[in-house]
């Protein structure tokens, strides 16, 4: 009993589709190298996002970022989620484009039973149509939560006296797949959009709401 009361609130600190930037490759210049975006959306519950990236030009074409989000609440530093890695495309042809998405995570989430830190990663694949006014792909990945550690209120341990705090190793994880798409305005703004569903890596952890929209806003410069 007290390991499945301790996994399910894992899972519901853990469980997060994989929100972050929309590139559109064709529509970044080479005097715009950087990349500020906005996301709001659902995701398992209404979360927003913002972010930074830097484009390198090694054999491939490379963006390196970080990401912050959090879901809308009212102690926001309660719950977050911040990122760093890399979306890198590894196949470019005509107007077909491949892109492979890697990230380091680490979460925070915190309620009146418990505090839950997390370190995970994220791979993922991202292929489509781009042109340098508008694009549309779809998306699959794998978010991994690797290790987390618990910490228990006193309300919890007053329900759950031999509950201890601790690492939990692996501690979940999910699959996320769905299409994207953008429009590019102007010289340096690109609207995007994003919808899909997730799904637990196993069959008896599956989330309520199992889906995830986003609206994003790319600023280039």
């Amino acid at each position: 009993m007290k390991k499945l009361f301790a996994a399910t609130i894992i899972l519901l600190a853990v469980a997060e589709a994989g929100l972050s930037q929309n590139i559109n490759w064709r529509s970044l210049g080479e005097d715009q190298r950087n990349i500020i975006h906005l996301n709001f959306g659902y995701d398992y519950g209404v979360t927003a996002e913002a972010g930074y990236g830097r484009m390198f030009t090694f054999i491939r074409p490379v963006v390196v970022g970080v990401d912050f989000s959090v879901p809308m609440g009212e102690n926001l530093v309660d719950d977050f989620k911040a990122k760093i890695g890399a979306q890198i495309e590894v196949v470019e042809m005509g107007g077909f484009s491949a892109t492979l998405r890697i990230f380091s995570i680490f979460r925070r989430y915190e309620n009146e039973l418990v505090r839950i830190v997390s370190f995970g990663s994220e791979l993922g694949l991202v292929a489509g149509y781009y042109s340098p006014t508008w694009h549309a792909a779809g998306e699959f990945g794998f978010d991994k939560s690797i290790v987390s550690h618990l910490k228990h209120s006193d309300v919890m341990r007053s329900s759950y006296p031999r509950i201890r705090n601790g690492w939990y190793i692996p501690s979940g994880g999910h699959f996320y797949y769905g299409i994207q798409a953008g429009k590019t305005l102007g010289e340096s703004l690109d609207l995007s959009f994003r919808v899909g569903a997730t799904e637990a890596q196993h069959i008896d952890e599956q989330a309520a709401v199992p889906y995830y929209l986003q609206l994003g806003l790319g600023i280039r410069f």
